[in-house]
């Protein structure tokens, strides 16, 4: 059975729906970080100010099918075809010590 990393980069207040999301789709336990990013684009604010919303990384360790279909549900359900929305990615495990999957 391969593996995959599931990574999310999201806005802050849509963190937790990426979580169940998550666990919706079968996958249980998540790393997440606080993060902090340039866009090509930062939204522009009162007086000139720029404004770039506080992100969070989440990471996953699932069997590679359900890494790719709980990415496509966090792609529809968070509208991440939309800019600055976030994104989700899966990258294949080649190795993978400590974890039983």
């Amino acid at each position: 059975m391969k593996s995959s990393l599931l990574i999310a980069i999201v806005t802050e207040d849509v963190s937790e729906k990426a979580l169940d999301i998550a666990v919706r789709e079968g996958i249980k336990g998540a790393t997440t970080l606080p993060a902090s990013g340039i866009s090509q684009n930062p939204l522009k604010t009162f007086f000139g100010l720029t404004f770039q919303a506080p992100m969070t990384i989440l990471f996953w360790i699932a069997e590679t099918e359900m890494a790719n279909q709980t990415a496509h549900a966090l792609k529809n359900e968070l509208n991440l075809d939309s800019p600055q929305q976030g994104l989700a990615m899966t990258l294949e495990i080649d190795q993978l010590f400590g974890l039983k999957i």
